[in-house]
């Protein structure tokens, strides 16, 4: 029987590029990212545009897509957008990877090939590295769950997405599913 190689969040930083651009560290094993979709893609852009429009209207924060965040000493994962805001943000060091800690609010698309248990696996470790609100966009099925230590909300079609800490952004779940 063969024993896996487990590494922590530092040696993880230290790899080269091309040996993890493709992974996450989760529990100090190396997990490989699936490709996204063409859908997946254009989701992604068109959340990341929403929210850099709303970020340059009010300049609490900023967004960035696909940046590695360090959410524990054994795991760093890598939303498909990170949004930090205040303080969090300030202290960011642009030039280095990962992120030394989760952003405020972490937001994952979907793709064809996740499982429950990896969804659920991912926001609880969101949610106990400090992110306030974890968003799961399921494009295929129109919905769109908002996830944070107090409980779920589901939004689907016309449903507005608001949250507490972006004051003035609403956005309507079939807009943020839509991927134009």
């Amino acid at each position: 029987m063969g024993t896996k190689m487990l590494i922590n969040a530092e040696e993880f930083a230290q790899m080269n590029v091309p040996e993890t651009e493709d992974y996450e560290l989760v529990e100090g094993e190396l997990i490989a990212l699936p490709s996204a979709t063409p859908m997946h893609a254009k989701v992604r852009r068109r959340l990341e545009r929403l929210m850099e429009d709303y970020c340059e209207r009010s300049p609490i924060g900023e967004p960035f897509g696909e940046i590695d965040c360090r959410i524990g000493d054994d795991t760093v994962r890598r939303p498909d957008l990170s949004i930090f805001l205040g303080e969090r943000r300030q202290r960011i060091d642009v030039n280095k990877i990962p992120v030394p800690y989760a952003p405020n609010i972490a937001v994952e698309v979907l793709s064809p090939s996740e499982t429950a248990i990896d969804v659920h696996r991912r926001v609880r470790d969101y949610l106990g590295a400090g992110c306030k609100e974890v968003w799961i966009l399921d494009q295929v099925n129109g919905e769109l769950f908002v996830h944070t230590t107090a409980g779920i909300r589901l939004l689907a079609g016309n449903d507005v997405l608001e949250s507490k800490f972006l004051p003035g952004f609403a956005a309507t779940a079939s807009d943020l599913l839509a991927g134009l």
